[in-house]
């Protein structure tokens, strides 16, 4: 074989190389950078999550309700996964849905916060302001001294780009955020005090009875 004839081939060769080379770092790039999406949780992960949380929460020194649900009128049913008696304010815990597993866009002003799901594509969930809207008004109305106060539960899998946004934490930062809430209240109340019983009793016995 002529001695040009062979340089040539090693240099196809050597080009063929390098390309391949280019080719595998450019798609490694690639899938770097695409976004990262984690798996939702199951449903047996969820509730687990949920009895975690619940036992979590019950070491705390705060009384409180466990799966409180009170009828709102028109079929609908308010959900509370929690409320909790701080020293002053009522604090009333719900659950983002289990498939929130990416961003989550939150603005307080909005009917509904939008996140990314496990299949990637945008999911919606009610603002819990609005939708406790009136069993919020209901506690104002017969005990206008006590404060209310709402935290939303995110699963692990939740993205907030940085620290979650006021009223909401991971599952496994619950704990704190209950302690700084109770902590950011300051001394007990009388008022809460006074109002706890007959506020904690009212939301036992509701059952499916309509929020007055």
């Amino acid at each position: 074989m002529p001695v040009l004839q062979r340089l040539d081939l090693v240099d196809l060769v050597s080009i063929g190389t390098a390309t391949a080379v280019v080719v595998v770092l450019v798609v490694s790039i690639a899938l770097a950078l695409r976004p990262h999406r984690r798996r939702p949780l199951s449903e047996r992960q969820y509730n687990a999550e949920l009895f975690k949380r619940r036992m979590a929460l019950e070491e705390l020194s705060y009384p409180l309700l466990n799966e409180v649900r009170i009828r709102a009128g028109k079929g609908k049913v308010l959900k509370l996964d929690q409320v909790i008696r701080l020293p002053s304010s009522v604090l009333l815990v719900t659950s983002a849905p289990a498939d929130v597993a990416g961003q989550v866009m939150v603005n307080s002003r909005a009917g509904q916060w939008r996140y990314i799901n496990g299949q990637g594509t945008v999911g919606t969930m009610p603002n819990p302001v609005v939708s406790l809207r009136p069993l919020i008004h209901a506690i104002r109305s017969r005990f206008p001294l006590v404060r209310i106060r709402l935290l939303t539960v995110f699963p692990q899998t939740a993205d907030f780009r940085g620290r979650p946004p006021r009223g909401c934490c991971h599952a496994d930062g619950v704990v704190a955020a209950v302690r700084a809430m109770a902590a950011d209240d300051g001394p007990a109340s009388e008022a809460m005090e006074e109002a706890w019983e007959p506020l904690s009793t009212a939301l036992r016995d509701a059952g499916g009875a309509p929020v007055a």
